[in-house]
């Protein structure tokens, strides 16, 4: 079995602290070490360095080796420009194939927080098991505890095996991220999970459905198989990848198949979003504010804090998201926690990248 850990991401709904150079899965965001190290860690208990593969942008290529010293160099593969995850998880499941043609891979994003690590890792043997037995696309679902509106849901039709004492269900159907009075619905009918995002199939099997459905990326994934196991793969990651399709997996390949199952799961999980998120995870004063550094309030509830740089001092707010840099003071209200690209798409356009 091998594991592919998608770093690619820009981490934009984190900034100001989330920098295009030093991304949030860089970051440590969530305890000591940052997400992506926390990442391999967690899939390290499974699996030996040799068969744990990150992809990441060109330009985090030093801070990532960096961080993954114990990671054999030529498994961290560089993307030149981002293409999205369907071109990510088929770069990686070449790579893969040509290493060992029948694995099993797992995909996982490099920033989510999973606190029963125990169980995450059960739940990953289980789906790893069905993969072997059956040429399907495994998803992981994550049981809903609320009506959440940031997240895309699975639907969860016909139960069809039980691996490891973890059920798998035939996926019905995959639905966008819902207004609150539909989330409310799935949330009562009992088989809707949260996509999260993670994966886990045969490395062919992937390959032979991107062919199926993304027949031109497929086309040209193809032109990288003879860069495989040469000195010579970064080179033609770099005149291949700008033209590759930018698409994602889920619309691009799981939407459309016909074979795809999902595991219900309840380890713990949060893919950490936006700022509004840090709710769940930081410390809570007794007005509800959540916070990191040095801070005080009065009279002010709900609020999400970071100041590492000086004291913040709220008065009389409420559901405010405060983050403080060295060069940057952001302030927002919490439900605009995920709109922070529109403000970067604005900066962009009056030539002000020194704050990207």
């Amino acid at each position: 079995m091998y594991a592919v850990i998608m770093a690619g991401g820009k981490g934009t709904r984190f900034w100001p602290r989330s920098r295009e150079k030093r991304p949030k899965q860089l970051l440590n965001i969530a305890g000591r070490r940052s997400m992506l190290q926390q990442t391999v860690a967690r899939i390290s208990s499974l699996l030996p360095p040799e068969n744990i593969i990150v992809v990441a942008g060109k330009y985090h290529g030093e801070e990532v080796r960096n961080q993954l010293t114990e990671l054999p160099r030529e498994n961290i593969i560089l993307e030149p420009v981002g293409r999205n995850t369907a071109a990510c998880i088929g770069l990686a499941a070449l790579v893969v194939q040509h290493r060992q043609p029948s694995a099993v891979m797992v995909v996982l994003p490099a920033d989510h927080l999973i606190n029963d690590e125990s169980l995450f890792l059960t739940t990953v043997r289980a789906a790893a098991a069905m993969a072997r037995k059956k040429a399907a696309l495994v998803t992981l679902g994550i049981r809903p505890t609320a009506p959440e509106t940031g997240y895309g849901y699975i639907e969860a039709g016909e139960h069809v095996a039980t691996v490891q004492n973890h059920a798998f269900h035939q996926v019905s159907s995959f639905h966008e991220k819902p207004d609150f009075q539909r989330a409310e619905q799935y949330l009562a009918t009992g088989n809707f999970y949260w996509n999260s995002g993670m994966f886990v199939w045969q490395a062919k099997v992937v390959l032979e459905a991107i062919q199926q459905y993304l027949p031109g990326l497929y086309a040209d994934l193809e032109k990288l198989k003879s860069f495989l196991g040469t000195d010579e793969l970064e080179a033609g990651i770099a005149r291949v990848y700008p033209d590759l399709e930018s698409i994602s997996i889920d619309y691009g390949v799981m939407e459309k198949a016909a074979d795809v199952l999902v595991v219900p799961a309840d380890f713990g999980w949060n893919d950490l979003g936006s700022w509004a998120s840090m709710a769940e995870i930081w410390p809570k004063d007794d007005q509800q504010n959540v916070y990191q550094g040095e801070f005080m309030a009065l009279e002010s509830h709900r609020n999400v804090v970071y100041s590492r740089q000086r004291l913040c001092v709220l008065l009389g707010i409420e559901d405010l998201i405060v983050v403080d840099t060295e060069d940057v003071l952001l302030v927002c209200p919490v439900n605009k926690a995920q709109h922070l690209g529109q403000i970067l798409d604005l900066m962009k356009q009056r030539g002000m990248e020194q704050y990207l």
